[in-house]
């Protein structure tokens, strides 16, 4: 029985050695592993729960040393397929003097999974599923997640979703299809920028009122502000720790979920739901993820930045 098994996309990183350049006029790029739920994965496994991934990368250097990588983090690989035909997927980043990413996406691998690949083995075994909509852009990978979300729930995993919301890779800026899958979700986490996208509203409190889902945990990251979370209607807030500087933020977001789902695995250990949390274990629970995603900001990298248990203690 697996605690958490993430599916989407695994690519490379190619991180702008130079702060507040574009793109054109980096000096050079540094490969750094990444892919929000790749990320999610491995952050779940270096906080002591069984993780595994699927999804598909090239039969390329990159591809394979994503594997390693994974395998040498503890996260299960049987549903990380190695593609013949496709490059793995690279992104090229570029990072303010703040520490806050752009991306351009070269899309690869990633968008070739199918669903007759989908390992049953491995969604019909997990308390938590996990998924962003960087696999809903392009088919065959769109129909693979859908018939994944299905397939996990059909087996009474939670479903987590995380929109990731990146404009470039869309076509319009119409975000219907990214947004679908929160209706089914049970685990929602939005940062700002999107919960305002979806509602107009940029009151995070009025702008939760005004989401038409009844997941029982919605999280709203915030940044340095810490998190907003709606649970069962009741609107509370977790502050984040102060940090001096921020050297990359990339991977923030991913540390924060990983030590939600995580955390959650460890409340039901406790002998706790999802629908049934305490208040004051709920807010551990969000305070612990927003000392996760500050202790992300502070190392160069999205995988290399993510903590371990004995960090957050």
């Amino acid at each position: 029985m697996f605690d958490v098994v993430t599916l989407g996309e695994a690519l490379i990183d190619m991180v702008a050695t130079a702060r507040n350049v574009s793109l054109y006029d980096a000096p050079a790029f540094e490969p750094k592993a990444g892919g929000a739920p790749t990320n999610v994965a491995v952050g779940v496994a270096r906080l002591g729960r069984r993780a595994a991934f699927i999804g598909k990368v090239g039969r390329d250097s990159f591809g394979q040393g994503l594997r390693a990588l994974l395998e040498r983090e503890g996260v299960d690989v049987r549903g990380m397929l190695l593609d013949s035909t496709h490059m793995t997927t690279l992104a090229f980043v570029s990072l303010s003097d703040s520490g806050d990413p752009s991306f351009a996406f070269y899309e690869g691998a990633h968008a070739a999974l199918m669903p007759e690949e989908l390992p049953d083995e491995l969604l019909s075994q997990t308390y938590l599923f996990h998924c962003g909509s960087v696999s809903l852009v392009s088919e065959p990978s769109r129909s693979a997640t859908v018939a994944a979300i299905a397939r996990a729930k059909e087996h009474g995993a939670l479903f987590s979703y995380d929109i990731n919301w990146r404009p470039a890779l869309w076509k319009s800026a119409d975000t219907t299809l990214a947004a679908s899958p929160l209706a089914q979700a049970d685990i929602i986490k939005l940062s700002e920028g999107e919960l305002a996208l979806l509602t107009g509203d940029h009151d995070v409190e009025s702008a939760l009122r005004k989401l038409p889902y009844s997941a029982p945990l919605i999280l709203i990251t915030l940044g340095a502000r810490g998190c907003t979370y709606c649970y069962k209607g009741v609107i509370s807030h977790a502050d984040a720790p102060q940090v001096a500087q921020v050297v990359d933020a990339t991977g923030a977001g991913d540390a924060f979920m990983a030590a939600i789902l995580a955390g959650l695995c460890d409340l039901r250990d406790e002998g706790y739901t999802l629908t049934h949390l305490p208040a004051e274990r709920l807010n551990w629970l969000v305070q612990r993820a927003c000392r996760a995603g500050a202790l992300a900001t502070q190392v160069r990298g999205a995988i290399p930045s993510l903590p371990y248990a004995a960090q957050l203690v």
